[in-house]
């Protein structure tokens, strides 16, 4: 796999590992939860030239990063990783510098971008479909954000990545059929 993009990380670690799986790959770090004016010019112009996919940690900074990035230079490409795979049990962090290599190429074969078209899902729409206000609500949340690789999400979370990356009401409900049949084999069995 060959990736032409630059990746935002957040540290020199989380590049080290990187360039273990992806002997030559070029990354951009933020070096730490503060993005510098120099740091956000570096990016904008990596986007120009050569596109940007944004791979920070699956935590609160690394998601306030991603956010702050993608509303500062529009058209970066977003790659997520598993909070529980990103996790160093031993030392309690959390950071892509402790994924796995499988991990790691996955998530960067499943990247998703932001689109500037309106998405046609209603936070109505949600609620109709389970996917907020249910007992099961969480578990499809889960499910539809694993399969549209957009990290954890929240509600709030959850309604505003459906609508930054245009995902469509029809593919929302495709992929809620998917789970109820998977999850009607589950209790059949």
């Amino acid at each position: 796999m060959k990736i032409k993009e630059m990746i935002v990380v957040e540290g020199k670690e989380d590049t080290r590992r990187l360039k273990e799986v992806f002997h030559h790959i070029d990354t951009i770090e933020t070096r730490g939860s503060a993005l510098s004016e120099r740091t956000l010019e570096l990016i904008k112009e990596a986007q120009e030239k050569r596109g940007v996919i944004i791979f920070t940690d699956p935590d609160y900074q690394g998601e306030r990063l991603r956010s702050l990035i993608n509303q500062a230079v529009p058209g970066c490409k977003n790659a997520y990783i598993k909070k529980d795979k990103a996790i160093d049990y031993k030392k309690h962090k959390v950071g892509v510098e402790h994924c796995l290599t499988e991990d790691i190429i996955e998530s960067l074969s499943c990247i998703t971008e932001i689109n500037e078209v309106e998405c046609d899902v209603t936070y109505a729409d949600l609620y109709e479909l389970k996917i907020i206000g249910s007992k099961n609500s969480q578990a499809i949340r889960d499910y539809l954000s694993d399969t549209l690789h957009l990290g954890y999400n929240n509600a709030k979370q959850f309604y505003k990545k459906i609508n930054m990356f245009n995902i469509s009401k029809e593919t929302i409900i495709k992929l809620i059929d998917e789970y109820n049949e998977k999850n009607v084999v589950k209790q059949d069995e």
